[in-house]
C-alpha cells in the first residue's frame, strides 16, 4: 500500500538563511560637492570685494637702504641695576653716576623715546636712589618704573 502524505515533497534549500561571504565595501563620503562649494565661495568673496578708489589709486615710494646698515628698533626698557655696597650696574658695566649720565643721554639721541627700569637692591640707601633718579633726569630719558621683588603676606592666598 502506497502512503499518500497531505503535502508535497519541500524543498528545504529555499528555506536556508542567505549568509554573506565577501565583505562589502566601507561606505565613503563623497567631497566633490564640498570643494565644489568651497570654490564657488571663494569666487563670489573675490569678485564681490570692492576697492575704493582711495585704495585702488595709493602710489608709495618706499624708502630704500643700501644693506649694509641694519633696521633696529630702540629698546623697551632699559635695566639700571644698584646695590647696597653703591655698586651702579648699566648694560653690564660699573659706572657712577656721572657715567651713567653720559651713557644714557647718548641712548636717548640714537633712540629718543628710550626708557629706563629701575631696580634697586633691597638695602640700597635712599642717597644712592636719588643719585641715580637724577642720572636718568639729567640724560632726559624716561622713568619707566621701579622694581621689587614680590613677597607673599602672611595670611594671603595665591
Amino acid at each position: 500500500m502506497q502512503v499518500i502524505h497531505a503535502y508535497p515533497q519541500l524543498d528545504l534549500r529555499r528555506f536556508d538563511m542567505p549568509l554573506k561571504l565577501n565583505q562589502e565595501e566601507l561606505p565613503t563620503i563623497n567631497l566633490t560637492s564640498m570643494v565644489d562649494v568651497l570654490f564657488l565661495l571663494i569666487i563670489f568673496f573675490m569678485v564681490g570685494t570692492r576697492f575704493t578708489a582711495e585704495e585702488s589709486n595709493v602710489q608709495i615710494n618706499l624708502a630704500q637702504t643700501n644693506g649694509d646698515v641694519a633696521m633696529l628698533t630702540g629698546p623697551a626698557n632699559k635695566p639700571v641695576f644698584f646695590s647696597a655696597d653703591g655698586t651702579i650696574k648699566y648694560e653690564n658695566q660699573r659706572v657712577t653716576p656721572e657715567q651713567l649720565t653720559l651713557l644714557l643721554t647718548e641712548a636717548v639721541r640714537n633712540y629718543p623715546g628710550t626708557t629706563v627700569q629701575l631696580k634697586p637692591d633691597k638695602d640700597v640707601s635712599v642717597q644712592l636712589l636719588l643719585d641715580v633718579n637724577n642720572a636718568v633726569i639729567r640724560s632726559k630719558a624716561k622713568v619707566a618704573g621701579l622694581s621689587a621683588t614680590s613677597v607673599r603676606m602672611p595670611g594671603t592666598v595665591r
